[in-house]
């Protein structure tokens, strides 16, 4: 039923651009007024059809053109999302960790090619303590796997965990799955053996470093580990389907927000977050400029790269995070050439923020008559977003 009312709100939507394309050339602009009209219309739909249920904000160079709330903060009460509702982040909050972790290079602790044993110095499997490096745990190349707290199956080590620290004892005998290095498969386990790192190096528990050395000097003062369930008035509450019956999200997921995401975020916080970024706040210009850029095939340095090589538009190039876990979507990216940034926060499952976010640049690619059929069949496989209980990546494409 959800697919057919993105078919049918695209199909809409695609005649009224060509009609719109005639106007003038401001309609060429992306991030034009005419096209942002286009896009809360889209999302309008979308949460009509209970498709998607969130908080879209987009921004040009810095200036806000739309922060607009849809649908329903919990989905058995009759209370609407504000712009001030806070969203489960799941993995889009990797990038607080990776901020982190790269502030402990640009002080001089570690190296990107530091190994884990250098600092974990006493970490269980020494194969992964002595091969695996930073650089290897945020792109996703060490083999580090998944983290057993998602899942109904998985409730006892939810329960038995207090620290990153127990998180981390929960997989750290367990080796690198390939070589370091040697390929690419995303994660969460690698965040928490970064989160860790973060830990030993400052002195600080991870929530209080990233509270003190991200979140405050972004100005992020709606952003906050919180317990889950968390039953504040202002936190939106999602749900996942089990034996037939709808259940609160938390029967999923992990307790407490944790190295590989979770926080709990308004929009405008997480714009914060980019524009401190852009400004130097949290990384040196050039650590930054580098965590951005496309390492191995869809990510930077703990950011997604992607959508560029052979085949995309420049203009399509982004960096960001985005992720999904049962009755949460979320999707933070920003493309450098056009200056702009798309953040969708949601209650709802996927794919529905994604197609919110993809919304500008993909009618322009429209227009244009750029898409699928005119890329090169060697393109990298997209990641799916799965419909389980694991903070998942948005789909996303790069060329290596």
């Amino acid at each position: 039923m959800k697919k057919e009312c993105f078919a049918l709100i695209g199909a809409a939507l695609l005649v009224a651009n060509h009609a719109l394309a005639k106007a003038g050339e401001a309609a060429e602009e992306a991030a034009s007024p005419m096209a942002v009209a286009q896009l809360d219309g889209f999302a309008l739909g979308l949460a009509q059809a209970e498709a998607f249920s969130g908080v879209l904000l987009v921004a040009r160079d810095g200036e806000i053109l739309l922060e607009r709330a849809y649908g329903k903060r919990d989905s058995r009460e009759d209370h609407e999302n504000t712009v001030d509702t806070r969203f489960n982040l799941a993995s889009a909050g990797k990038m607080f960790t990776a901020v982190a972790i790269l502030q402990q290079v640009a002080a001089g602790r570690i190296t990107l090619d530091t190994s884990v044993g250098e600092v974990l110095r006493d970490y269980p499997n020494q194969d992964f303590a002595t091969q695996v490096t930073i650089r290897h745990l945020l792109t996703h190349t060490a083999g580090a796997g998944d983290i057993d707290l998602f899942g109904v199956e998985n409730a006892k080590n939810r329960d038995s965990v207090h620290s990153v620290a127990d998180m981390m004892a929960l997989h750290a005998h367990r080796p690198p799955a390939f070589p370091p290095g040697s390929s690419q498969e995303y994660g969460n386990f690698g965040h928490v053996v970064l989160g860790r790192i973060v830990e030993v190096l400052s002195g600080q528990s991870f929530e209080a470093y990233i509270q003190d050395h991200v979140f405050g000097p972004s100005g992020m003062s709606r952003t906050a580990f919180v317990d889950c369930p968390d039953n504040a008035a202002d936190i939106a509450v999602g749900y996942v389907e089990l034996d037939g019956e709808q259940k609160l999200n938390c029967e999923t997921l992990p307790r407490r927000g944790f190295p590989a995401g979770g926080q709990v975020s308004t929009a405008r916080d997480m714009f914060k977050f980019v524009e401190a970024l852009r400004a130097g706040k949290l990384l040196p210009a050039a650590l930054f400029s580098e965590a951005i850029r496309p390492q191995r095939e869809f990510m930077g340095l703990g950011f997604f790269a992607t959508e560029y090589g052979p085949g995309y538009p420049k203009r399509n190039f982004r960096w960001g995070h985005a992720g999904s876990a049962d009755g949460i979507c979320t999707d933070v990216r920003t493309y450098p050439l056009t200056g702009e940034t798309v953040i969708a926060l949601s209650n709802t499952d996927v794919p529905g923020c994604f197609e919110v976010t993809n919304f500008l640049h993909r009618q322009w690619e429209l227009r244009h008559k750029v898409g699928e059929d005119h890329r090169p069949d060697n393109q990298p496989q997209a990641l799916e977003a799965a419909p389980d209980s694991s903070f998942r990546p948005t789909p996303v494409r790069g060329a290596a």
